[in-house]
């Protein structure tokens, strides 16, 4: 997706002027206009249709570079534990977008791009989840996608604080959670070879 400079210009007009508003009221294009000092006629005639084009390009954005940065941590460094991974390459992905994410987290009406994260980050993490779960009587899907979802929830509960700690302090948080929720007892890269 091609995002040019002044598109982006608007994209962060958005996310303050969501920021300000700590009610959750409705983001017209004339506060978005203001920010950037344009016309809410130029932007739409020229960048943007609607408030709901912008955050939706947002979204996408956010969601894309994400779920990147979840298949990084899967396949760069087979010598890594995969929480470990992922701390290294999703958090400072999350990071970088904590503004959106923020706003995605506390609004109702964008809940189903956790549905959407928690999918791209299942079919990544699927391969790694360790084969012999017998000690447990839940179905392999619906283990993988609680435990997907406990990591997730870790990782949204951090960024969307109103100043999450950077990631080179929370990484260490991260893993030291996922130990004490023993989430690294479930996956395991030897078991990549298997699935593939």
């Amino acid at each position: 997706m091609y995002i040019t400079e002044i598109q982006k210009k608007i994209m962060d007009a958005f996310l303050v002027v969501a920021n300000e508003s700590n009610s959750g009221t409705r983001i017209t294009m004339n506060e978005i206009a203001n920010k950037v000092r344009m016309t809410p006629q130029a932007i739409y005639r020229k960048h943007f249709k609607s408030v709901i084009e912008i955050s939706d390009t947002i979204r996408d954005e956010t969601t894309d570079d994400i779920i990147k940065a979840m298949d990084e941590a899967f396949v760069k460094d087979k010598n890594l534990p995969i929480l470990e991974a992922i701390a290294r390459e999703v958090i400072p992905v999350m990071y970088k977008y904590r503004f959106a994410i923020r706003i995605f987290y506390h609004y109702t009406e964008y809940g189903d791009w956790f549905s959407y994260i928690g999918d791209g980050f299942v079919e990544c993490a699927s391969p790694f989840l360790k084969r012999d779960l017998s000690d447990v009587s839940i179905a392999r899907e619906s283990l993988l996608r609680l435990y997907v979802r406990i990591i997730i929830q870790i990782l949204l509960q951090w960024v969307a604080e109103d100043s999450p700690a950077p990631p080179s302090i929370y990484c260490d948080e991260f893993l030291e959670l996922c130990e004490m929720l023993h989430l690294s007892d479930y996956f395991d890269r030897s078991y990549l070879d298997d699935s593939l």
